[in-house]
């Protein structure tokens, strides 16, 4: 008997075998935990099913943080108007140093990336595209051998 004959007859053992019957434990495990999220506290519910004082109490809540943040939004923005005319200010005197800094990071970048990364770039990518073609053959082999179809089925 060549390996050939050996898989199918194991397949043919194996698909002949009964389907797997639940065990007996699941039943009363499932209803359990049906009956457990039935029983859930009120505030563990949606909300529409709170009670109405409950319900009541949260959109008072929920208005009352909505009111105050009306309320205190000009004084934010006045705070924030503050804040941004003291970081403009101090931007505006630093900001011809800034741009002396700026320029000299970007040229040494440039002088690294002509001169470490890009020769090798080309090469980098021939060796990223011939790991994607490996791994496509891969998945089409494991998808012919193991799994004993084809890849459009």
């Amino acid at each position: 008997m060549n390996s050939f004959e050996l898989e199918r007859f194991v397949g043919l053992q194996l698909r002949a075998l009964p389907l797997p019957r639940a065990p007996h434990t699941l039943l009363p495990r499932v209803l359990a935990s049906a009956r457990a999220w039935a029983q859930r506290p009120w505030y563990a519910r949606e909300w529409f099913t709170w009670p109405l004082g409950w319900q009541i109490g949260s959109l008072v809540l929920l208005m009352s943080m909505i009111g105050g943040g009306i309320v205190a939004m000009p004084l934010m923005q006045l705070l924030a108007g503050n804040v941004l005319t003291s970081l403009t200010s101090s931007v505006e005197v630093d900001f011809p140093r800034f741009i002396g800094g700026f320029q000299v990071s970007t040229t040494a970048l440039r002088v690294i990336w002509r001169a470490l990364v890009q020769p090798f770039l080309p090469y980098a990518f021939v060796i990223v595209a011939l790991m994607c073609g490996a791994c496509a053959t891969v998945v089409f082999a494991l998808n012919r051998v193991v799994f004993g179809r084809a890849l459009h089925s």
